[in-house]
């Protein structure tokens, strides 16, 4: 699949690579994520990986890290490890499935919950704010595009990439 980059010479892979979507949307998830660890990071001692996993959490009681792990595209390795801090700092109860008892479930705490409570009007605002620059007919055909993509991507990766 690669071949037809292979007689590139450096620089024009990188200018090639720095051009690409996929880059560009990678570019604007950092920009997006940046403000996180000054407006709410420091604050409620959070990670945005934790952020992340609450997120899911929140729209889905009851789920196994392997599950947030699909949800959010996360690394099973961050999962751990930001559901182990979430749960050192009382935001995640974790329980034994009761269908499957080898299964851990995850939930938020009333903690978490008030976590979530605090954080996700700030952020849809921000959501906002990023979006503001679009119309609402480009919002939608963005929103359209990204769900093209991010369907396409989960239907074909192995992980590997």
């Amino acid at each position: 699949m690669a071949a037809k980059y292979n007689d590139l010479d450096f620089s024009d892979l990188v200018e090639a690579l720095s051009q690409t979507p996929v880059y560009r949307v990678l570019l604007l998830g950092n920009l997006i994520g940046q403000p996180f660890f000054g407006r709410f990071g420091k604050r409620y001692s959070m990670t945005l990986n934790e952020w992340r996993i609450m997120t899911v959490l929140s729209a889905n009681p009851g789920i196994s890290v392997s599950g947030i792990c699909e949800l959010s595209g996360l690394h099973i390795m961050n999962v751990s490890r930001g559901v182990k801090g979430l749960e050192r700092q009382g935001r995640v109860i974790k329980k034994v499935d009761p269908s499957d008892r080898r299964r851990t479930i995850l939930e938020l705490s009333e903690d978490g919950m008030a976590v979530f409570r605090a954080i996700a009007p700030q952020g849809l605002e921000w959501a906002d704010t990023v979006c503001d620059v679009l119309s609402e007919k480009e919002t939608k055909a963005f929103d359209r595009m990204l769900t093209k993509m991010i369907d396409h991507v989960r239907n074909q990766s192995d992980g590997t990439a």
